[in-house]
């Protein structure tokens, strides 16, 4: 997932200079003034000291005045009398100090700051709305706590209805609103009431096939890895419906791979794909009846650089039905090369995926898939399954490995010689049960052992490694 980053708003105007005698602490008690003016010149000021990070060393603005600031900034938004000037300074002061530190944007975001960005953010003054779109972007985009708590249905209701009419902003404040909402659902699955996941849907999907607007903004990147999360629940593939449902828009990210003109989109274009991928086997389906897919998965199984993605998305696809194996194993031996030379690979991601795909084939083929698959060598990858640093593809070999010998007993030598019983008991106590089941039907399997005394006096047993040069001319 490409992270997310915060931007401090600069201004060209000079910062002001600090003389032989100024003290700030003067300038802080301005802010804490119930005087008006005294309140909205401190916030001027503080707007432009906090515009440009680095050139802060003209100004004595050290942390221990941080907590004031803050506190007086919050304390003249809650207090609602301030002009649109002051209240766009206000925000402006916290977009830009929720840049400085973790702990300083803990300071807003503990104070509740976040309640007072959430009616700003509804107003009807373009540049009081979109500043404080950059400051939850902002906050957004510290860390995993910070994130969560710019998730609330509230604000998510409100994003959905500005991105609805970002086509009346201006192209630079619509790319800030669609970076504001990519920050805030970058990382980690998002809950939410259905309406609102809809309307995200809808609103994004409608930008992203504005074609000139998103090549202008340069946001498909950001559009597509938002779709993508937004998406992303294998326990609620619904929003996937709600995706699929918009006209056109598989077919455009299909051609937006495709096409490559705009590389940047790449890695989000398969990421999108692959969540679908993840859905059921009827938007599955929707996914691999479109014979662009396989041109997008050729392109990808055919480029170093997205050998990983390309991986996922088929062991997504294969985890389906067994139409869909037939699907991806088209080519059965160059597949299976493919995957072979993933396994084999140094790359930790590719070769997790890889055995991923095994593992689904093991529990999604067919009677007469898995005795391609059989043909083909699969049994020598149990030991790699079980010994991989995953419980849950521990759990899908182990359980597989059973019912794939009592349908092929002729691979018993084999599942010996690999001590495939061995592996599912180092693999932990969690699979004792499969072990157990492995282990009663090796025992029925296995040929009875034959003392010397169970043979006949005067016959002999010979036993060749290989044929003798006379072998056509033995008798019987």
């Amino acid at each position: 997932m490409v992270k997310s980053t915060k931007k401090a708003k600069q201004e060209m105007n000079s910062q002001p200079e600090q003389s032989a005698t100024f003290d700030i602490s003067f300038i802080i008690s301005m802010l804490e003034s119930s005087c008006r003016i005294q309140l909205s010149t401190a916030l001027h000021f503080f707007r432009k000291a906090f515009a440009n990070q680095s050139d802060l060393s003209n100004i004595a603005l050290k942390e221990q005045f941080y907590g004031r600031i803050k506190n007086g900034v919050l304390n003249a938004l809650r207090n609602q009398t301030l002009d649109i000037d002051s209240e766009v300074n206000a925000v402006w002061i916290i977009t830009n100090m929720c840049c400085i530190s973790q702990e300083v944007t803990h300071l807003f975001v503990n104070s509740n700051c976040l309640d007072i960005l959430i009616k700003l953010v509804r107003s009807q003054n373009a540049r009081l709305s979109s500043q404080t779109v950059w400051a939850i972007a902002n906050i957004a985009a510290d860390c995993s706590s910070c994130k969560l708590k710019c998730r609330s249905p509230k604000l998510l209701k409100i994003l959905a209805r500005n991105l609805q009419t970002s086509y009346k902003l201006d192209d630079a404040d619509r790319r800030q609103l669609i970076w504001c909402v990519n920050n805030i659902f970058s990382g980690g699955r998002t809950t939410m009431p259905s309406p609102v996941a809809r309307s995200l849907i809808c609103a994004l999907s409608a930008i992203l096939l504005d074609t000139d607007a998103v090549d202008n903004m340069g946001c498909g990147s950001m559009i597509l890895w938002t779709l993508a999360n937004l998406v992303d629940n294998s326990l609620d593939t619904t929003r996937i419906d709600m995706l699929l449902s918009q006209n056109y828009v598989v077919e455009h990210i299909l051609e937006k791979f495709i096409d490559q003109t705009d590389k940047s989109c790449n890695v989000s274009c398969l990421r999108l794909i692959g969540n679908i991928a993840v859905g059921n086997d009827v938007q599955t389906d929707l996914l691999v009846d479109n014979p662009k897919f396989r041109v997008v998965m050729n392109i990808a199984m055919s480029s170093p650089e997205h050998h990983s993605e390309a991986a996922w998305i088929i062991s997504n696809v294969v985890a389906g039905a067994p139409r869909h194996v037939d699907y991806i194993m088209d080519d059965p031996d160059a597949f299976y090369e493919w995957v072979m030379a993933g396994i084999h690979t140094g790359d930790k991601r590719l070769r997790k995926e890889c055995l991923w795909i095994i593992g689904n084939l093991l529990a999604t083929a067919d009677e007469h898939q898995t005795y391609l698959l059989v043909s083909l060598g699969i049994v020598q990858h149990f030991p790699a399954l079980l010994d991989f640093d995953d419980v849950r593809l521990n759990e899908k070999a182990a359980t597989t490995a059973t019912e794939l010998l009592r349908e092929h007993p002729w691979q018993y030598t084999l599942f010996q010689r690999l001590d495939i019983l061995g592996c599912i008991e180092r693999a932990g106590a969690n699979f004792s049960i499969q072990k157990a089941e492995l282990k009663s039907l090796m025992n029925d399997l296995a040929p009875p052992e034959r003392k010397d005394e169970d043979i006949a006096k005067g016959c002999s047993v010979i036993c060749y490694s290989k044929l003798s040069d006379d072998f056509h001319s033995m008798s019987i």
